[in-house]
């Protein structure tokens, strides 16, 4: 009776965990059908290789090549790839807040869309397209209207998406002060108002050339560098426009293994920085703050301090 007992046991926990299981499966089911079903971007984000931005008869296209991001209009040069690539991030990872209608009775005219803010489109390689047109209306909670692919569906979406029509070519272009690789650099030189300073990198540890008795903390080096990366214009200087006149604050060199490149850095009579570079040649206004340790560094500032005494030390018990 025992071995009987634990045999109808056992198969009612057979049953029991077959029936937990089928639960589960069936839930996990319904739950991938609803997060496919709420899901905006139905092209594979992946494969999204041109991206078209229309907003109040300004047009700003994106197109994908083998070297990255490029811009194809209003100009023709390369694009910020990190900045391309998080916008088609997060559209993919957005979910349709709720569909307020569907059918032809829809008046579009109602919620802004028969003249819709602006359209956004995500076109792959293989031709698949998702187009959204972005009302300027937005619902009680703030959310904005939207319509997909012409579909007959009024759509509630994250108004961000008017943000992201607004946004200006400027943001998508690759502003980067030096366009190029910072760990490339093997010698940097520096004239400003504390004179001249000349670093060089030798079997990858940076020293001064010019007094090789001097020891470099390659940590506030490799700081040094990482600014000079870090710094980006806020506007280009071109189509005809002149810089103001500027005063002198710095020259800056790098040289790469199989180049040079140079800047000249200004400040103008209402403070703000100007850089003429030489590769690409073009003037561009930086971002306030963005190379100001350069304009007074000198050795002093990247050399390394001695070791602080122990406490025990008797030299510091006789200071």
């Amino acid at each position: 009776m025992k071995v009987k007992g634990r045999s109808i046991l056992v198969a009612a926990l057979l049953l029991f965990t077959g029936y937990a299981y089928y639960d589960f499966k069936r839930d996990q089911k319904l739950e991938e059908q609803r997060m496919s079903e709420t899901r905006l971007m139905t092209v594979e984000f992946q494969q999204v290789d041109k991206v078209d931005i229309n907003h109040n008869a300004k047009r700003i296209l994106l197109q994908r090549s083998v070297d990255g991001w490029n811009l194809e209009h209003p100009l023709q040069e390369p694009a910020d790839n990190s900045v391309v690539e998080d916008l088609i991030k997060n559209t993919a990872a957005e979910r349709i807040i709720d569909v307020v209608k569907e059918g032809d009775e829809i008046d579009w005219a109602l919620f802004g869309l028969d003249k819709p803010m602006g359209t956004v489109s995500f076109i792959t390689s293989s031709g698949a397209s998702d187009t959204f047109e972005i009302s300027e209306k937005r619902n009680f909670e703030e959310n904005a209207y939207a319509r997909k692919n012409k579909e007959n569906r009024l759509l509630l979406v994250n108004s961000i998406w008017q943000n992201k029509l607004q946004r200006e070519v400027i943001e998508y272009r690759d502003r980067r002060f030096l366009k190029h690789s910072i760990a490339s650099v093997d010698q940097l030189r520096l004239k400003n108002s504390s004179g001249r300073l000349h670093l060089a990198r030798r079997e990858g540890v940076w020293i001064a050339p010019d007094k090789a008795d001097l020891k470099l903390d390659q940590n506030k080096v490799r700081e040094l560098l990482q600014k000079i990366a870090d710094a980006e214009a806020t506007e280009f200087v071109e189509g005809g426009a002149t810089a103001p006149q500027l005063k002198s604050l710095f020259d800056l060199e790098l040289t790469m293994s199989d180049k040079t490149w140079q800047a000249e850095v200004g400040q103008a009579k209402d403070f703000a920085i100007f850089a003429t570079i030489s590769e690409p040649k073009r003037q561009m206004k930086l971002a306030p703050g963005a190379l100001d340790n350069l304009i007074k560094l000198d050795l002093k500032n990247l050399q390394e301090e001695p070791p602080k005494p122990a406490d025990n030390d008797p030299k510091k018990d006789q200071q």
